[in-house]
Parts: C-alpha cells; structure tokens; sequence
C-alpha cells in the first residue's frame, strides 16, 4: 500500500499531460487495415512462409513476367503475415499504431533532451506525429519511423557518452532486412560523424577523435554486412531506382510533395516556420550534426510526403532547441509589456520595479498530493479509455474493419472472378489501388494482375502503358488487345465502365458497391 501511494504521488499533471499525449497518439495511428499495399505485403509473407527459394522475378502478374523483383521489405512481410496468422487483421492495426506511439515517446524526449518547456514538448510533438500522419498503417515503411527514432537517439546517446559505437553495425544489418530505407540511416549516422568532427575542429581538439573513429568503423561494418541478405547488393541499390524515377514521383500520391493545403502539410509548415522564427532569435546554439540532420531531411521530406516523418524526429534536436528560444523571446517581450509592481525593500526607501515573466503554462513538478495523483490517473484512465472506444476500437473490431474493406476493395466482385474458375490463365486489367487486394485473392490458386503498388517490379513501360489506358488516351484500345486481358475491374465512377457497358467485346460479369468486373464477351458461357 504504500508503494501504490508512493507511486500514486509521482503522478502529477505533466505525466497525465504525457500520458494523455500518448493515447491520443495511438489512438489516432489505429487506423483502418485499407492501405493497398498491405495486401501484397501479406501475399510475400504468405509466400515466404512456403518452403519456397525467395522469387527474383515477379510472380502475381501478366505484365511483369520475367522482371526483376527486389523483395527488400523480405523481413517486415515475413513479420506482418506472422502476426496476420496470429491475431488477423486487428493485430496489425494494433501492433503499428503502437509503433508509430513508440515514435512519438522518442520525438517527445528528443524534445525535452533540447531543453523544451514540458508543455511545448506534448504540443510540438502531437504536431511533429500529426505532420507525418500520411504515413500512418499497417505497412512495412512505418517501421522506418521507430528506426530512424531509434537511431536519433542512440546517437544521442553516444554523443553524451552513454553507448558505445558497437550497436550501430547489428542494427543497419536488421534495418535493411526490414526495407531499404535504412540507407536513410546511413546518411544520418554519416552526416553526424561529419558535424562531429567539424565541432571537434573548432574546439581545437583532434580532427578525428578515437570514439569517431569507433563509430566510423561501427558505421562501415554496418553497411557491409547489410549485403548479407537474401538480394545481396540489389537491397542497397534498389532506392536509387525509385527516388530518381520521374514517372514514380509525379504518379503515386506518397511520394509526391508534401501538400500545404492539409492538416498535415500546415503542420509541417507550422514547424519550419518555428525553426526559421527559433534561428530568427539569435539564441540557437545547436551542434553542426544537428543542422545537419534537419537540413537533409528536409530536402527529402520536401521531395515526398513520406519522408515527412523521418525529417521531424531527425530534426528534433534543432526544433526543440528553436522552439525554446521562441519561448524565450516570447517571455522578453512579455517583459516589456507587461505591467509592474513596486515592491518596498526592507531597511531601504529604495523601490524596484518586478515585471511578471511570461511562460507556457507548466504541467511539471516531481510529486502531487496523493488525493490529486489518484485524479490525474482517474483521469487518464477515464478520458484515454474513451480515446481508445471512440477512435480506435471501431479499426479493430472485425466487423467494422469488413465493413471498411467492403467500402474500399473490390470484395464481392472478386468472388465473382474468382468463380470463373479460370485458374492461371485469368489476367486481370485492375485498378491500380486494387492490385494488391486482387493478388492477395487471386494468388498462389490462379490469376494474374495488371499492375500492383509494386510498381518498380513493372518497370516505366508497363506503367506508362497502364496510365494510357487508366485515362483513357488514344491508344489505349490498342494497349488494351495488346495485353489481351479476359478481365477487366475498375471503380464504379470509372469513365472507362460506361465505354465497356457499349462495347460488345465486354460483358459486364458483377458489381458491388465500390467497383464492376467485366469479362470478354467470348468467353460467355
């Protein structure tokens, strides 16, 4: 009992404030299982889970055959089909909304680890995770996110002496066995040796310290032995492809820029103006690895909404060091304007003038009386309980997430594909936000897709060709018998469904609410 008092008493406002910040996170990060890539990643999972070779060309397609498939998300499939067989879809919501909160902690002590006000820090970091939001889902690029946080402040951590370099070199050989993306590690850790040594030089202190050099080597070892994976060097080269592809940035929505006209992208604003605002001061004092970190990553969220994330947990540092100086500035200010008493000196006719300091309201402290610590965590308990009910359970309930998916995919006119019973010569022309769903149906029993969000597997030929017929160019009839597809599945308020409803080489074969199939008319039976 007077352990729970003990306890009871340490939980004063600013852990509620926390505590509530961090519900809100995960409750908000449960979302619906509707992302279309999830489906192909749970089919490479499933067909990892084969006693099967891993496949270097593509196998869920007709347009893609023979090409190239890097499966560099090998891992994360693996993990996400293991936890689909154990726990079905609402497992995986459950699992990477609690990653994206684990992201959210770290960016929240990142804050605090720069000298942010308490407050300021809950409120920087709901705009940092919300900024990120369009990343949210059960997809392997979240994990992306606890990595780079990870990363962050480990090498926070080492710089304050408290980890040693051997860390580094296990965890970029796991990272790039879970997505490709850990070349975005290797770049932080890079540009962190860099700032340190440049800061090293300018204290007069060795160029290359031992403990750099550790971590250099640490770094080395970590990039040579993430070839050792099931596509050797291809996993390190693979991003290089989608990031200097044209024709992927200007036509898949993730990897456009970021959109300042949404929630997400205001946030994101929001948080460059305070850096400019903060560096506007004249208070800022951060490291040369810091600058570093927010500049790169800027240039790359500034490039593709999905780098958003990555860029306010590697600029954490710097933010919180700008948004402090805010803080500061505002208080001077206030100072200035703010109204004065005149406080008599005992012994003294002398008077001086008290101006109130202006600061953010504080949620802090150490301990609480033990009647308040037990209604902050009434509290928590009542108001996170219905963060979670509201928010959350409805993506995790499975008879709101089918109704969801029924929504979304093309559910019920795949069961009528699927009962033409043509096994493996079905091709399929789909909707490119169907692919996923329709190979995750359709594969290993028979049938192949168009196109799926695999799109570096199809290469810029087959997508072209897919965009000429998706919009309808001039082309695209001759596209459309060059491919020879038996089926065709688009959205309903697709203009090329009412074209196939008059043509006679079609039939329309079943509709739901979200889409209509149609096969060739000789293939009637």
């Amino acid at each position: 009992m007077t352990r729970l008092l003990r306890v009871v008493t340490t939980f004063h406002s600013g852990r509620l404030l926390a505590g509530l910040l961090f519900t809100a996170i995960f409750s908000l990060a449960a979302v619906p299982p509707l992302d279309p890539d999830l489906w192909w990643h749970l089919a490479n999972g499933r067909l990892l889970s084969f006693p099967v070779s891993f496949p270097h060309t593509d196998l869920y397609s007709f347009t893609a055959t023979g090409h190239v498939w890097v499966m560099h998300e090998w891992l994360s499939d693996l993990m996400m089909y293991g936890l689909f067989t154990l726990g079905g879809l609402p497992l995986l919501v459950v699992v990477f909304a609690a990653i994206v909160t684990a992201g959210g902690v770290v960016l929240y002590l990142l804050l605090r680890g720069a000298g942010l006000h308490p407050t300021a820090s809950v409120a920087l970091t709901l705009m940092g995770i919300l900024a990120g939001s369009t990343a949210w889902g059960a997809r392997p690029q979240v994990l992306n996110v606890l990595f780079t946080a990870a990363l962050v402040l480990g090498l926070q951590g080492y710089h304050t002496g408290r980890l040693r370099a051997w860390w580094l070199t296990p965890f970029l050989w796991l990272w790039a066995n879970l997505h490709s993306a850990f070349l975005v590690g290797v770049i932080i850790t890079a540009l962190f040796l860099f700032g340190e040594m440049i800061d090293s030089w300018r204290t007069g202190a060795a160029p290359v310290p031992p403990r750099l050099r550790a971590l250099a080597l640490a770094l080395l070892a970590g990039i040579g032995l993430s070839v050792i994976n099931p596509y050797g060097i291809e996993t390190l080269l693979f991003p290089l492809g989608t990031l200097t592809s044209p024709l992927i940035q200007n036509n898949i929505q993730e990897w456009a820029s970021p959109d300042f006209h949404t929630l997400p992208g205001q946030l994101l604003e929001a948080l460059i103006f305070i850096v400019i605002l903060g560096l506007a001061t004249g208070r800022v004092r951060a490291r040369t690895s810091e600058w570093l970190w927010a500049l790169a990553l800027l240039y790359l969220a500034l490039s593709s909404q999905r780098q958003v994330p990555l860029f306010v947990l590697a600029a954490a540092p710097l933010i919180g060091r700008c948004g402090q100086a805010v803080i500061g500035w505002l208080g001077d200010l206030h100072d200035l304007r703010a109204p004065s008493l005149t406080v008599p000196q005992a012994g003294s006719d002398m008077r001086e003038r008290v101006a109130f300091r202006w600061s953010p309201p504080s949620f802090g402290g150490t301990r609480s009386s033990p009647v308040l610590g037990f209604v902050n965590l009434a509290i928590l308990l009542v108001v996170g309980a219905g963060m979670i009910a509201y928010r959350a359970f409805p993506s995790v309930e499975p008879a709101h997430q089918a109704a969801a998916i029924a929504a979304t995919f093309p559910v019920k006119t795949t069961d009528a594909v699927q009962r033409l019973g043509l096994g493996s010569s079905l091709r399929v022309f789909n909707y490119y936000d169907y692919g996923g769903y329709l190979l995750w149906r359709l594969y290993p029993s028979g049938g192949r897709v168009f196109i799926d969000g695999r799109v570096e597997v199809y290469g810029p030929q087959v997508f072209r060709d897919y965009l000429s017929i998706n919009y309808s160019s001039n082309d695209w009839r001759t596209l459309l018998v060059r491919y020879d597809p038996n089926v065709i599945l688009l959205p309903k308020g697709h203009p090329l469904v009412d074209v196939l409803r008059r043509d006679q080489s079609w039939h329309e074969l079943a509709e739901d609410s979200v889409s209509v199939a149609f096969r060739a008319t000789d293939m009637a039976q």
